[in-house]
């Protein structure tokens, strides 16, 4: 996909993730930057937008678990060319202290494998209703980290409480 039709695909997919800012949103997300913030001409993207071979949208998910649910996480989402037919690659910008967050900040799921789940069909409302499940429900069979994993199972205490820390230090305004 190029051209008109994928500007057309990410304009529609960019527009649902905005309106995951209204309180009846069923997943929060904060929409910070992405392709079209410069251009005149809504729906289509010019000049070196139109030209890039990925794309970026970046924004701000809000989880509900008790340890994360106070601030704001930002994350990348890289689309290519192919998108949507092939998954956004997914990393997070603001440092968080999770088992299936690498420390580089590349986040692994299932739905984001064109192998498994992903179908061209899936939205990147569905990619953020993944990534902030996963936050609130960590997943040790995608644990980035064997010792983030291995504490989170063995001393909740101590992970939560580094959890914490790194909520404190890095998480973001929800606002």
């Amino acid at each position: 996909m190029s051209g008109p039709k994928l500007n057309k695909a990410l304009y529609n997919n960019i527009t649902r993730l905005k309106l995951c800012n209204t309180p009846d949103a069923p997943v929060k997300f904060i929409v910070d930057q992405q392709p079209f913030d410069n251009d005149d001409d809504d729906d289509n993207m010019s000049g070196d937008a139109a030209k890039a071979t990925e794309y970026l949208v970046i924004g701000r998910i809000l989880p509900d678990s008790d340890i994360y649910k106070e601030r704001a996480y930002q994350i990348e989402m890289k689309l290519t060319r192919t998108f949507p037919l092939d998954p956004p690659d997914v990393r997070f910008l603001t440092p968080i202290y999770h088992p299936n967050v690498a420390k580089d900040g590349k986040f692994c799921h299932e739905l984001l494998k064109k192998t498994c789940q992903w179908t061209p069909a899936t939205s990147l409302v569905d990619v953020v209703k993944a990534v902030v499940h996963q936050i609130d429900h960590p997943d040790l069979d995608y644990s980035s980290s064997y010792e983030l994993g291995r504490q989170y199972k063995e001393d909740p205490a101590e992970f939560k409480r580094k959890a914490t820390e790194y909520v404190t230090k890095h998480g973001l305004s929800r606002v």
